[in-house]
C-alpha cells in the first residue's frame, strides 16, 4: 500500500463506492448490509477533498511568507550594504572599522541563490 499514489488510492475508494452500491442488494441479501460502509466511505472521501483545500491553503501562505521573508531580507540588506558606504563617508576609507567592513562584505560566500517557488 505504500507504493500506492494519492490518486491510486482515491480511485479505488471510488471504484469501491461504486461495488458496495451496484451490489448493495446483493450483499443485503447475504446478510451484510454495506449502507454504512458506503456513508463512510463517502464521508471520508469529503474529509479528503476538505483537507486538499486547506493543504493548498497552506502551500499558498507559505509561499507568500517566503517571497515576503525573501523580499525583506534583500531590502535589510541593501540597507547595511548602503550604510557602508555611509560610514565610508563619516570616517574616512583609511579607517580600520571601514577596511573591515569592506573585507567581511567582499570575503562572504557568494553561494547559488534558491530557486524561487513559482507564484
Amino acid at each position: 500500500m505504500a507504493d500506492l499514489t494519492d490518486a491510486d488510492k482515491k480511485s479505488f475508494i471510488d471504484k469501491m463506492i461504486g461495488v458496495l452500491k451496484e451490489t448493495k442488494d446483493a450483499l443485503t441479501a447475504k446478510d451484510w448490509d454495506p449502507t454504512q460502509r458506503i456513508t463512510n466511505l463517502e464521508n471520508g472521501v469529503k474529509s479528503v477533498t476538505g483537507d486538499e483545500g486547506i493543504v493548498s491553503g497552506l502551500e499558498a501562505t507559505l509561499t507568500t511568507a517566503i517571497n515576503t521573508r525573501r523580499t525583506d531580507l534583500d531590502n535589510n540588506y541593501a540597507l547595511a550594504s548602503a550604510s557602508v558606504a555611509a560610514v565610508e563617508g563619516a570616517l574616512g576609507k583609511a579607517h580600520p572599522i571601514v577596511k573591515d567592513l569592506h573585507k567581511v562584505r567582499g570575503g562572504m560566500n557568494k553561494a547559488p541563490r534558491a530557486a524561487k517557488p513559482a507564484k
